[in-house]
């Protein structure tokens, strides 16, 4: 059967909240996006629809050049790839764009995560944080098991999947360069 490549960004921003997360996570990687496309010009994920405010977040698509990752150039990340079989990449790509479509009727899950960073699981229909958000889309696909994840995953928890393969590490702006040559 066919193939075909999603890609998992691990990164870490250097902002006010994101340092926030790391004190009390303790982890150096805290946010994680998807994406379908090998440059990563349309990550995915959930976080901040505004620039400039990180208060409100939603589903958002993001890229290297734009937005709140094109704001911080220094964006320390880890680009993994996971082979998926051709329907399992369909779906994700229609549930993708489906959400963008009805990217207003998603919010961030702020006190899903601040109950996480303290080890509590509360969930609600279509409030999301990053890192659960990429999880329920992997296990919602048959990409992982369920069980390839703790019950309250983290970005970094995505650097310990046994499919994936690490491509590049360093700054997030210079993966397209690196890609080429992968």
């Amino acid at each position: 059967m066919a193939t075909k490549k999603i890609y998992i960004i691990v990164m870490n921003t250097p902002s006010v909240v994101s340092g926030i997360i790391g004190k009390f996570t303790h982890t150096p990687y805290n946010h994680v996006s998807v994406s379908l496309d090998a440059e990563l010009d349309r990550m995915y994920s959930f976080g901040r629809r505004y620039r400039y405010f990180p208060w409100w977040g939603g589903f958002v698509r993001e890229s290297p050049n734009f937005g709140t990752l094109g704001r911080f150039p220094d964006t320390e990340a880890i680009v993994l790839t996971l082979d998926v079989d051709e329907a399992a990449y369909d779906e994700i790509s229609d549930q993708l764009e489906n959400m963008l479509a009805h990217k207003h009727d998603y919010c961030y899950d702020t006190l899903g995560l601040l109950l996480a960073i303290f080890g509590k699981v509360y969930k609600r229909d279509k409030f999301y944080y990053c890192s659960a958000f990429v999880r329920e889309l992997l296990v919602k696909h048959g990409v992982e098991d369920g069980a390839s994840f703790n019950e309250i995953v983290r970005p970094t928890d995505f650097l310990e999947l046994p499919n994936t393969r690490e491509i590049f590490r360093g700054k997030l702006k210079e993966f397209p360069v690196a890609a080429r040559n992968i």
